[in-house]
């Protein structure tokens, strides 16, 4: 059987988690190594994975020639950096959203996949959801009519850490390029206008970087069909995932707050639990992204989330901190 040897620069909570899956999860995959700059993520790794060859610097991994293809997961400002970097040295390349945070490098990575003619997926873990999948299965078989507005609502429970979140692009970025997603994919066709507003609700200390933790967006498409998406940091009950897709004969409905279908009644009333984070709600999405990179790479299948998906989402997410910071709709 054929096998993609791989390696996975970044070993934060993703990186981990990605690097976890390739260690024995994934079919066709065969984890050879990793690296992380933080002494700690290193350690923390070796301890579990003692046969994984370990760096601190990325290029070692660039360096083997018995290493196909690359998971980047390292911090968002070094995304499209370390992306442009793995192509030139002939690797196939997954890379965690967003793809990059700077329109400009959006060129450069253009330039150099055209180049390169390598291959190339955004991290979009939402498409490999088992609802997602069949909410989108179920609209582009026609049986519902056309879409014409969806409404994407994405709450954590809590504020990020302040270090990430000064290098993860902010709210819009980090978050909501998830739902700026979902809503070039249930809706399709060309976004015209982006009308965003958004604040400082909860947490001051992300004000204090230049970071919200609320923001509301709306999409106006040339077609005239619209979405409305909301971002927040602010859930503190639990992580709040939600998406509607309003058709001309019918709708989908995805997503909920209970981890398990189960509601416990008692003389105080009910309760259910909650979804606590992203990593428990969506992990066998990671898993299924993953085994699609492997799959397509060693198959020879064109990428399931491309570059132009996730520059795409990128330039969205600019236009709606644009509008944020006019404080006013942005024409695109």
């Amino acid at each position: 059987m054929a096998r993609l040897n791989c390696g996975v620069i970044g070993l934060g909570r993703l990186g981990f988690k990605h690097a976890q899956n390739l260690a024995g999860r994934i079919e066709g995959a065969r984890l050879l190594a990793v690296s992380d700059p933080l002494d700690a993520a290193r350690n923390n790794f070796s301890a579990g994975f003692s046969a994984v060859n370990v760096y601190e610097d990325y290029q070692d991994i660039l360096k083997r020639k018995d290493i196909d293809a690359v998971v980047v997961a390292s911090s968002t400002n070094t995304h499209g950096k370390i992306v442009i970097d793995s192509l030139k040295a002939g690797k196939s390349v997954f890379c965690e959203k967003p793809i990059t945070l700077d329109m400009e490098e959006a060129g450069r990575l253009r330039k150099t996949l055209a180049e390169t003619t390598g291959y190339l997926t955004v991290g979009f873990m939402r498409r490999f959801d088992d609802a997602y999948a069949y909410g989108k299965k179920r609209i582009d078989s026609g049986e519902l009519g056309a879409p014409v507005y969806a409404r994407c609502v994405s709450r954590d429970p809590d504020c990020p850490p302040i270090e990430f979140a000064k290098n993860s692009g902010g709210l819009v970025l980090d978050m909501c390029i998830h739902d700026i997603d979902l809503a070039r994919w249930f809706i399709g066709g060309d976004i015209s206008r982006v009308y965003a507003q958004g604040g400082v609700l909860m947490w001051e200390e992300l004000g204090k970087i230049g970071d919200i933790d609320h923001v509301d967006i709306d999409f106006t498409y040339k077609s005239g069909r619209l979405a409305h998406l909301e971002g927040s940091r602010n859930a503190r009950y639990g992580y709040d995932i939600r998406t509607e897709v309003i058709c001309t004969k019918g709708a989908v409905f995805i997503g909920g707050l209970r981890q398990t279908a189960c509601v416990v009644l008692n003389r105080n009333g009910s309760l259910t639990d909650v979804v606590p984070e992203f990593l428990t709600r969506f992990d066998k999405s990671y898993e299924r992204e993953m085994e699609s990179f492997v799959s397509d790479v060693l198959n020879e299948r064109p990428s399931a989330v491309t570059l132009e998906d996730g520059i795409a989402a990128v330039a969205l997410a600019a236009a709606v901190n644009k509008s944020l910071k006019l404080q006013q709709p942005v024409e695109l």
